[in-house]
């Protein structure tokens, strides 16, 4: 059909069961010729009119329309058929949820298409609170939060996902899924309360020719807006397929945490690489240590991952995470006597192994810049010799690191990496890189992403590393980056690389807080064996079956989550700046009478951790006195 003025998205529905109409609607119009839309949740206006389109090849897609058929596929998706006036056609798909909307671009073509830019924009209510990082994921060290007004955000990076809150109420988050193929994205902060997606480059690769990896550090937060790209269609298809934009909308922060429209939308894991999907047999999710930020001068020798390994076994911990120095093993290590780095891995894993513990290594995905040892990824050849070895010698897992950008030949460069990984049955994380854009589900031998400033930063606060006080950005990131996905925030460190701002007991719940499917702790292994917390360190789960946010949190000033496992709950709480005295609704808990194993702060000791036990009803209130950058982490068990 063809549509004048108006084209309504509303995918709602009325059946005469217990179904419920979608709670999240679009409306896209044509108005001076310009394509653009429109959002509602529950029937309120959260997203006032806004610009799509993009341009490509110097023209402007959203502008000149001639007519716009739509195609309903089902009762959520949409497939618009845009026509400009000189005949181009394009695809726009519609996806409603009851918890937001998903919409994306598809661009036939047989051949290459420039990009220059994006119209894709969101125009929030005068008055709308937003957080976000000022700096884009990839770079890795750079999440300096602002919490600012939308009204006042005119020429600023957003790095997706940013935080919205409405003045009515109502939680909005912004980011991108199904990125394959394509330029993963920013927002860019515009006059009028609007936040228009877009692209950045880092000027290093720009200035070198390098088109990938960690670039001379003079460019390593130097950011280049909208240059202009060249895509081409997969393999086999006539078309360039942009990932998803998402908006997420809550009513309160527990729903904002809980939705799932990145998981909805991203593509399923192909079978022939992973039969029975996440759930496929080599893919463990488990807790790891490594050695990278503990003290000493042998903290990278092979003896003293033993050590870790010993540990590893002793606090029935899946992992160790051999980083950064590993290929120099044959020039590093005593008594080499011509043997080779392989040599000593395989004899680390082997001595693992018969401690029933994994081991994993670090691998740049491409040579540093001034770096002569490095072996990156890029080569196929390297890289599935690389793996193969790895694989041949029992290694479980791959950390690679250093990509520090995601553009097109980047975000292709993952994908490669996590293909072969997976013909070879290994597990990956990814460092120095992008936001999660769902790629863990389609990839789920892709247990994290980095992408966030975490404990590795201490100390480079205010030179490489810039960022807010840890109080204040630790109880902004389970409201913000951790939307995306979970994170390698590497947590718990009771030595130089915990935050002096922060307590022990913060540390300890932070690894609730911050949870992973690969959740690797920073902690010397003396620390943790001694910990007088060491039973949350020994049990933390890494999948969990529920999460709840407590009503008592506040971005930027109070995180209290609660997650289940099986019958058991624990209440995590990270506290900001300001000293908190209050109680903490356990209204998640079901009926009856629970037993909690506390661990707390004492007084105003920041270094000192308090196991203590007591009883408490569902329904009851619990009362917490928190220090500034406290914490506060408990066992809940039914009695």
């Amino acid at each position: 059909m063809k549509l004048r003025k108006l084209i309504h998205l509303s995918l709602a529905f009325s059946i005469p069961c217990l179904l419920q109409a979608q709670q999240a609607k679009m409306n896209i119009g044509i108005e001076a010729g310009q394509l653009n839309f429109g959002i509602s949740f529950k029937g309120r206006p959260v997203i006032m009119t806004s610009p799509l389109g993009m341009n490509i090849d110097n023209r402007l897609l959203g502008q000149e329309i001639k007519s716009t058929t739509a195609n309903t596929t089902s009762e959520k998706y949409k497939t618009y058929a845009i026509e400009q006036k000189d005949g181009n056609i394009y695809y726009i798909d519609s996806w409603e949820f009851d918890n937001g909307v998903a919409l994306r671009y598809r661009i036939p073509t047989n051949g290459p298409r420039c990009i220059y830019s994006e119209q894709t924009s969101y125009t929030f209510p005068s008055g709308t609170h937003v957080w976000y990082a000022s700096g884009p994921f990839q770079y890795g060290w750079i999440q300096a939060y602002q919490e600012r007004n939308t009204d006042s955000i005119k020429n600023e990076l957003l790095a997706p996902p940013a935080t919205f809150l409405l003045p009515d109420g109502t939680y909005a988050a912004i980011t991108e899924a199904n990125l394959f193929n394509f330029h993963g994205a920013v927002l860019f902060g515009k006059e009028n309360n609007r936040v228009q997606f877009g692209y950045v480059e880092n000027k290093g690769h720009m200035e070198t020719g390098i088109i990938t990896g960690l670039p001379p550090a003079k460019f390593y937060h130097e950011a280049v807006c909208d240059v202009p790209w060249i895509v081409s269609p997969r393999k086999g298809e006539n078309e360039i397929v942009t990932p998803w934009r998402v908006l997420m909308l809550a009513d309160d922060l527990n729903g904002l945490v809980n939705n799932q429209i990145i998981a909805q939308v991203s593509d399923k894991p192909n079978p022939a690489l992973f039969p029975k999907g996440k759930d496929t047999e080599w893919i463990k999710p488990g807790r790891s240590v490594f050695t990278w930020l503990v003290e000493g001068n042998d903290r990278l020798s092979v003896a003293n991952h033993k050590k870790y390994v010993d540990g590893v076994a002793e606090l029935g911990l899946q992992s160790v995470v051999v980083d950064d120095g590993w290929e120099l093993w044959d020039k590093t290590e005593k008594n080499a006597n011509g043997r080779s780095k392989w040599d000593f891995l395989k004899e680390l894993v082997d001595y693992a192994k018969a401690k029933n513990v994994d081991i994993w290594v670090w691998r740049p995905s491409s040579p540093r810049s001034g770096n002569k040892t490095d072996i990156g990824l890029i080569d196929a050849n390297e890289r599935t010799d690389f793996m193969k070895k790895c694989a041949e010698i029992g290694v479980k897992g791959l950390k690679i690191d250093f990509f520090h950008t995601e553009n097109l030949f980047t975000v292709n460069l993952m994908e490669n990496i996590l293909k072969d990984a997976a013909k070879a049955h290994l597990m990956v994380i990814f460092h120095g890189v992008n936001k999660p854009t769902g790629d863990n589900y389609t990839y789920p031998n892709l247990l994290a992403k980095e992408a966030v400033r975490g404990l590795e930063t201490v100390g480079g606060e205010n030179s490489w590393a810039p960022g807010p006080p840890w109080p204040y950005h630790n109880t902004v990131l389970p409201f913000t980056r951790w939307l995306a996905g979970p994170a390698d925030y590497t947590p718990l460190n009771f030595r130089n690389f915990c935050p002096k701002s922060v307590s022990f007991t913060h540390q300890l719940a932070s690894i609730y807080t911050f949870t992973s499917p690969m959740l690797i702790f920073a902690a010397d292994m003396e620390d943790m064996l001694s910990c007088p917390g060491r039973m949350f360190i020994e049990e933390v789960p890494v999948v969990w079956d529920e999460t709840k946010v407590l009503t008592e949190s506040r971005i930027g000033e109070l995180a209290a989550i609660a997650r289940r496992k099986g019958d058991i709950w624990y209440l995590s709480v990270l506290n900001g700046e300001t000293p908190y005295k209050g109680e903490l609704n356990m209204s998640f808990l079901p009926k009856g009478t629970y037993r909690m194993t506390v661990a707390s702060d004492e007084g105003s000791n920041y270094k000192k951790i308090v196991i203590s036990n007591r009883k408490i009803k569902a329904g009851q209130k619990l009362k917490v006195d928190l220090l500034s950058g406290g914490g506060y982490l408990a066992k809940i068990e039914k009695l």
